[in-house]
């Protein structure tokens, strides 16, 4: 097996150089071991290779803009030293904490060389979100899924109810089911923040929930066409079934509570209805999907993604890149040019934290992903070292500007 281009040791100075506490001797072995590092000995997932290279040509082009003309070789030379440095170090700190984020800043120039900034204060750690939510079933009783064993959990009208081995929960037609069965059983499955789930309808649907939302669905579907209702943010894979049309109904906070509705034409998309976003947004990955509010309607293409906001018509917009949509799905955070709240929201329902700003809110924007796997602590480290001010206690994180 190929030795790991870190150590303990180096992981420690990373940390120094990054706080700004390494001393001379110090930084003399992580320069050594500097001029030893080869970037492709790292092991990264698909996609982290790509930022890693984008953020070092982002930081050479920075590191260009700012130096005078006079000089420019040889300074040049020298910061591209101790950027590169910066770099390796960062890496080695973010694969300690089981993370990795590429943050880069579009409104702010960071000089490569500057002192950094002193480390966050250590705060208890939080652990990240889990499989975990709660069953409503027909007759108010409820049924908590993480705790809950797997095998049969009851049995709803005409179907069973199941949680399968490996934590999905699945619904199939029971025995002796009732021959010509008019009234549907309706049950709902809420996820807390700090929780998502997974839930197989039962006509094979699928649906992944994200933190803090809900879906209100029959138990088995009855009649011309299969409808559910959801809150949060959900994504579907719709099993085809083209005598009976699904249709998902939208709480819609941004038109007063008056629900959305979408009818689907394929197979994926992404409905993200959380309350403290400005808009409601549904994202197309694969098939058709007709997206309407009222009177006024669009039908998306793949990439394509409506947008409702409050008091106007519905925006359709073209996206290059909807992994960063559904990576939540994929149990990653992926940011495009998002700024701080809305990458805060996100650590806020996963991590289930409170979020507290002191003066303005900051104006910077950051790309770059790291896994949802990664614990409360790293997500701060990797934040503070992309420059973020912040202060953490308890289960409330302060942003300073």
């Amino acid at each position: 097996m190929r030795e790991k281009p870190y150590s303990q040791e180096m992981l420690a100075l990373a940390e120094k150089w990054i706080a700004g506490t390494i001393t001379p001797e110090e930084r003399t072995r992580l320069f050594e071991w500097y001029d030893r590092f080869d970037d492709t000995e790292l092991t990264l997932e698909k996609g982290q290779a790509t930022l890693f290279g984008r953020m070092k040509q982002e930081m050479l082009r920075d590191i260009r803009q700012t130096i005078q003309p006079a000089g420019a070789v040889r300074r040049l030379a020298k910061v591209r030293r101790l950027t590169r440095i910066s770099v390796a170090a960062a890496v080695l700190l973010l694969l300690a904490t089981g993370g990795w984020l590429a943050l880069q800043t579009r409104t702010t120039t960071q000089v490569a060389n500057a002192a950094p900034a002193k480390s966050p204060p250590k705060v208890a750690d939080i652990a990240p979100g889990s499989d975990k939510a709660v069953l409503t079933l027909a007759d108010g009783s409820t049924v908590t899924l993480d705790s809950a064993g797997t095998g049969s959990l009851a049995r709803q009208g005409n179907a069973r109810v199941i949680k399968s081995g490996d934590g999905q929960l699945q619904y199939a037609s029971a025995e002796n089911a009732a021959a010509g069965e008019k009234s549907m059983v309706y049950n709902i499955l809420s996820t807390p923040r700090g929780g998502q789930y997974r839930l197989k309808l039962q006509d094979g649907t699928n649906v992944w929930l994200n933190a803090g939302s809900s879906i209100r669905y029959p138990t088995a579907f009855l009649g011309k066409e299969r409808k559910v209702e959801i809150t949060g943010e959900a994504y579907f894979e719709i099993a085809k079934k083209a005598d009976m049309p699904f249709r998902v109904s939208v709480n819609d906070p941004t038109a007063g509570e008056k629900p959305a509705e979408i009818e689907v034409l394929g197979t994926g998309f992404d409905v993200n209805a959380y309350k403290d976003e400005a808009d409601l947004k549904t994202t197309l990955i694969e098939g058709a999907i007709k997206v309407a509010r009222g009177a006024d309607a669009v039908i998306l293409k793949p990439s394509q993604q409506a947008v409702l906001s409050s008091g106007n018509d519905i925006r359709t917009v073209q996206l290059e890149n909807t992994e960063q949509i559904i990576a939540w799905k994929n149990g990653a955070f992926e940011f495009d040019d998002a700024d701080i709240p809305t990458i805060m929201r996100q650590i806020s329902r996963w991590y289930d934290v409170d979020v507290e700003y002191e003066g303005k809110k900051p104006a910077d924007h950051f790309t770059g992903t790291f896994s949802r796997n990664t614990s409360l602590a790293g997500v701060l480290q990797i934040l503070h070292t992309s420059g973020v001010q912040l202060v953490a206690e308890n289960k409330k994180i302060v942003i300073r500007s």
